[in-house]
């Protein structure tokens, strides 16, 4: 759980409520909201970003929304658009948006969890994938 020491974190999370459960946990010097389990948007320097996909592009590209940037040494975005700061007081329009990226973060984990059953169904039925080297000292 988030100290609370960060006010702007625990606003945000507040307004976000009517999505579902939402858990605030730290990560890339900053936090990252989850609503259910999933995923959805990140809090940084106290400014949010909200999940987008090709679904949420023209959307997010139409209200100005930049992309998150990961703050190391090289430039590296992740598929995370920066909220208007404006957006705090208008709970409406935060609100839609993050509806958005609730989608957004629901399909990535749904790309994702596809690929892994993929890979594990290939692993199991490939078995010439497994190694039959046994390590040394194993009664080898």
């Amino acid at each position: 759980m988030v100290s609370d020491d960060n006010e702007f974190v625990l606003t945000f999370a507040e307004i976000l409520a009517p999505l579902g459960a939402i858990r605030i946990k730290r990560m890339f010097g900053g936090f990252g909201l989850y609503c259910d389990g999933v995923f959805f948007a990140i809090v940084a320097d106290d400014v949010a970003y909200l999940k987008g996909d090709e679904q949420t592009r023209k959307a997010y590209d139409d209200m100005g929304m930049a992309p998150f940037v990961v703050p190391s040494g090289r430039a590296q975005t992740l598929s995370y658009f920066e909220v208007p700061g404006e957006w705090i007081e208008d709970s409406d329009q935060l609100m839609a948006f993050a509806h958005m990226a609730l989608g957004a973060a629901h399909r990535a984990r749904a790309i994702k969890d596809a690929r892994g059953k993929r890979e594990r169904k290939t692993a199991k039925s490939n078995p010439s994938n497994k190694s039959t080297v046994k390590p040394p000292g194993k009664g080898g």
